[in-house]
């Protein structure tokens, strides 16, 4: 059993190795973006809420400055949640495609 966590985790890591180095900066911004696609709105949103809390705050607009700051520990606790969401989906197609694999490759050996 150990033995088979151990590969599993030595293909992981080459595979992440692998897309490192050969995307940049750029490519894994997209491709993340596509992974979880709620994260960067969380944080657009945390970030406006935080702007417009300092500005509400800096004219003097009590009121305004802390729905906006009521906003942004919504918008955090919501980033976050999708953070915990994101990675759930992402590790079940990542098991989903690991069994279509090994499933295919047991087709093709019994061929």
């Amino acid at each position: 059993m150990p033995d088979k966590y151990y590969e599993e985790r030595l293909e992981d890591m080459e595979r992440m190795r692998f897309a490192l180095d050969q995307e940049t900066g750029a490519q894994r911004m997209k491709r993340k973006f596509r992974e979880e696609p709620f994260v960067p709105a969380g944080v657009a949103l945390t970030c406006f809420a935080l702007v417009a809390a300092t500005v509400g705050i800096k004219q003097g607009r009590r009121q305004y400055a802390n729905n906006m700051m009521r906003l942004r520990v919504a918008a955090q606790g919501l980033t976050v949640g999708a953070m915990v969401i994101g990675s759930i989906v992402y590790s079940r197609q990542q098991q989903e495609e690991k069994f279509a694999r090994e499933r295919e490759a047991r087709r093709v050996r019994n061929l």
